[in-house]
């Protein structure tokens, strides 16, 4: 299981030290339902102090596709096409809590894909009209000095003269 971001310890020693003589005093660890389970019964990976309280981690079983440094799990792709090739997938923010990973209630987004042979770029938007955006920006940016041989080597072929 993935450490939470959330959690006191950082490292992995500075955690076992805590738990193990949490362990042994006895300690309980909560759950994300309100209930309170003694520490002992969970394995070091299970569980994460925050806070200043143990707190077992809920397990989460979706996928996470990173988009733009921020999180999501996507949905099916949807069969809008265009002459791009983008695909486009409807897709749910990530967030996380002291217990875990969660998705969040905000709403849903649309996910833009385009794969290309150095890569695979992605964007977000709340509709595929935002979402084409900035994939195009984000291309544009990548190979802006393709796109001005190509599309300005007249104009630049008449600056030489």
């Amino acid at each position: 299981m993935t450490r939470n971001k959330l959690a006191t310890f950082k490292n992995i020693h500075d955690k076992q030290a805590k738990y193990i003589k949490d362990v042994l005093a006895d300690v309980m660890a909560y759950r994300s339902d309100g209930t309170v389970v003694p520490l002992c019964k969970f394995d070091l990976s299970q569980v994460e102090f925050i806070a200043g309280l143990w707190r077992v981690q809920t397990p989460f079983p979706h996928k996470i596709q990173e988009v733009r440094d921020k999180q999501f799990v996507l949905g099916p792709q949807l069969p809008h096409r265009e002459k791009n090739h983008f695909e486009f997938y409807s897709a749910w923010l990530v967030s996380e809590n002291c217990y875990g990973k969660y998705i969040s209630d905000g709403g849903k987004y649309i996910v833009a894909k385009y794969t290309t042979d150095h890569g695979t770029y992605w964007s977000y938007g709340n509709t595929i009209e935002q979402a084409r955006a900035f994939l195009g920006i984000k291309l544009y940016d990548e190979y802006m000095d393709l796109i001005h041989a190509h599309a300005c080597k007249n104009q630049l072929a008449r600056q030489k003269k």
